[in-house]
């Protein structure tokens, strides 16, 4: 009766996987339906009942998701992103490698506390539109923006979902994530500034006809770019930046004053909800609703799967890898999630294995074992382009950008897909993960 569990449950989970992955369901809906028939299974054969449900729920992870995602919505909306930006630019003075670099650090800065496709629907417009100007290959560059931005989003407690759930369950706060794995990603930053650095050679260019590149921004992205300028909403702006102030201040001070970095994202939450005027055509994309309602389903599975005894091998599986030598232990760890996550994504990757970590953790001291599976989901989510929930929007605007430009105007390296995007991803991730191996033999010895 085990194994029949064991293989009637990860069946289901990889079916609902496959449904989400061909865009034929909207995947919210997808994953609640897929929560539903776990729940009526575990009724049926008697493994898995309601209450155990409501338990794998990490409703800190979706509270942290839901008060940053609001405030990145307000700030978003008031183009303080788009005018640095557009700034940014103006001030490389179309010099491609100090483009490159600055686009690459921007996003980087920005991920660190703002969810990641926000970023990078702000950074992708103002890419392709230098890229054209310049004759400079759009590809590379913005490869290298999304992984920079997966760098961005692992330094932090709240820049990615992965770590919202790690930090929920773990109990860790925004320092101990600023300690224990900025230092490894501004590590890795540089390599990927190295790596694709290679990509803007050739003459720099004598300037930037700034009035083109705002008129093709102004297409892009046309809320934020009118009258021959970036304007910016001062209300907005005002109140993001003070939520996102504030919030950042209660971050740090979460842990000397006993509070949960929930309770203050949920409060910041409900004051853009208050005061951040958000359209209430626009309120669950703002709040990210369909995200909330992917990761209360996906939660409930993953229960599910744990109920079942489908973790129970993953363990199984790094401890005899392992060979019972914590370090070597957390090396396996480690490069499961970077093989993992490129099938299901970071956020999922992250969901499924943070059981067998959590019943792996009191074995080991510290919270090395944490840091193992966080750089391991980053180096997964940087190997292909959906292993990222940013990777395939980014490919999609790629091609549409294309598709409207003049056929007597040539499109340069404009275009990213799955397999061409694995030419960058691939290398990159291996780096990632081999040099994440001596970070963590070092903090762990």
């Amino acid at each position: 009766m085990e194994i029949f569990r064991i293989v009637m449950t990860l069946t289901l989970f990889v079916a609902i996987f496959i449904l989400v992955q061909t865009d034929r369901v909207e995947r919210g809906q997808a994953m609640l339906g897929g929560a539903v028939l776990f729940l009526v299974l575990g009724w049926i054969f008697d493994f898995y009942v309601l209450q155990e449900a409501f338990e794998a729920i990490y409703f800190d992870s979706l509270a942290l998701l839901f008060g940053m995602s609001l405030i990145s919505n307000v700030l978003y909306r008031s183009g303080i992103f788009h005018d640095l930006a557009f700034k940014a630019v103006r001030y490389s003075q179309g010099n491609r490698l100090l483009i490159l670099s600055l686009l690459i650090l921007a996003t980087y800065t920005a991920s660190l506390c703002f969810n990641n496709l926000s970023v990078m629907v702000i950074v992708l417009p103002l890419t392709l539109v230098l890229c054209q100007s310049l004759a400079m290959p759009a590809a590379p560059l913005v490869a290298a923006e999304l992984i920079a931005s997966n760098l961005g989003g692992a330094s932090t407690l709240v820049g990615d979902f992965p770590n919202m759930i790690i930090g929920s369950v773990a109990r860790l706060h925004f320092d101990d994530f600023i300690g224990g794995m900025m230092v490894p990603c501004l590590v890795l930053l540089a390599v990927v500034l190295l790596h694709f650095q290679k990509y803007a050679a050739g003459a720099a260019s004598k300037g930037l006809d700034m009035d083109a590149i705002h008129q093709a921004l102004a297409q892009l992205s046309p809320h934020h770019a009118a009258a021959g300028r970036i304007s910016v909403d001062p209300y907005l702006f005002k109140v993001g930046g003070w939520a996102f102030s504030l919030s950042l201040l209660g971050f740090f001070l979460a842990k000397p004053l006993g509070i949960l970095p929930a309770m203050i994202s949920v409060v910041a939450g409900v004051s853009m909800l208050l005061w951040g005027r958000v359209p209430k055509d626009d309120l669950f994309v703002a709040m990210s609703g369909g995200d909330l309602l992917f990761f209360l389903g996906l939660f409930v599975m993953v229960g599910g799967l744990q109920a079942a005894g489908v973790l129970e091998i993953f363990r199984a599986v790094i401890v005899t890898l392992g060979g019972n030598q914590s370090t070597t232990t957390l090396i396996v760890l480690m490069w499961l999630a970077g093989i993992v996550t490129p099938m299901f994504n970071a956020g999922p990757a992250t969901a499924l294995l943070i059981p067998v970590v959590k019943g792996m953790s009191s074995d080991f001291s510290g919270d090395a074992i944490w840091w193992a599976l966080s750089l391991g989901v980053l180096a997964g989510s940087s190997a292909t382009l959906s292993g990222a929930t940013a990777g395939p929007v980014v490919a999609s605007i790629m091609a549409r950008y294309a598709r409207e430009q003049p056929r007597d105007r040539p499109v340069v390296g404009d275009v990213l897909d799955f397999h061409s995007y694995l030419q960058w991803g691939i290398p990159i991730s291996l780096l990632f993960l081999m040099l994440s191996t001596v970070y963590i033999t070092l903090i762990a010895a």
